[in-house]
């Protein structure tokens, strides 16, 4: 790699019990090098061990990109070798299914272009908030690349098969109206107001039970035909009822106040 190409950072940090990713690329549209999958994973990693942690955000730094997908300044150097190809597509796929598979909600705040493995990584979280001005694309059939398996499967899952053909075959970009419209994301919100209006989102999710939310996250996803994860879903059930959180709800409910959940 030679010593002038920038490959961007990775910024986490926890604020309010919020965890925070920051794609931090601008000069390239926040694209993801290796370097910054690999610090993408530790730091959900990291996250991880924080039981006070509600949520997860990711975002791109600055309000021009989410992430405009793979960083191509290290093709010449990490896909042109094929075991350099072969261990950028490992991370890049370990992470992103270690952010589907994260314990607690995870949310793609998108303010700009959202391209590519900059939308892969989005699909990736439980929730997809945008302002207007987004845009979002998959390029890969006007550059002759091949799509991963489970991110072609991710995106059928969220819009649908005919949606996601139409998605891969026209590679177009689309707006955020319409991304809304064929499910890609959950909100669009006013370029103005965009940051408060999601902060306004992850305060009631960080305000909500988080037992519960766990456990919703868990059923929502698991495979019906995996006995283990239903078993896994029953106990997190269990566990619900039995919490103090349970006792609070309830509590509260009968003194018409807001409950304070502390997540046991």
């Amino acid at each position: 790699m030679s010593n002038n190409v920038i490959l961007g950072d990775i910024n986490s940090y926890i604020e309010d019990n919020i965890g925070y990713i920051i794609l931090d690329n601008p000069n390239r549209l926040n694209a993801i090098s290796l370097s910054m999958w690999e610090k993408i994973g530790t730091s959900l990693i990291t996250f991880e061990d924080d039981k006070n942690l509600r949520c997860v955000v990711l975002r791109g730094k600055g309000n021009k990109s989410f992430s405009a997908g793979a960083d191509i300044s290290e093709f010449n150097d990490n896909r042109a070798r094929e075991k350099a190809v072969i261990q950028y597509d490992n991370v890049s796929k370990n992470t992103l299914d270690r952010i589907q598979k994260f314990p607690k909600p995870t949310i793609a705040l998108i303010d700009g272009d959202c391209i590519g493995g900059g939308l892969a990584t989005a699909l990736s979280c439980d929730l997809r908030l945008a302002s207007e001005k987004s845009t979002f694309a998959i390029p890969a059939a006007k550059l002759g690349l091949a799509y991963d398996y489970l991110g072609i499967k991710r995106l059928r899952e969220i819009v649908g098969p005919a949606r996601a053909k139409y998605i891969f075959y026209t590679a177009r970009q689309f707006s955020s109206n319409e991304a809304l419209q064929i499910g890609i994301i959950e909100e669009v919100f006013k370029n103005d107001s965009f940051s408060s209006d999601v902060m306004s989102v992850l305060n009631s999710i960080n305000n909500n039970a988080p037992l519960t939310i766990s456990s919703a996250k868990l059923a929502i996803d698991a495979d019906p035909l995996d006995d283990k994860m239903l078993k896994k879903c029953k106990e997190l059930e269990r566990i619900c009822f039995s919490s103090k959180d349970y006792e609070e709800g309830r509590l509260a409910f009968s003194e018409k106040r807001k409950p304070i959940f502390k997540g046991h």
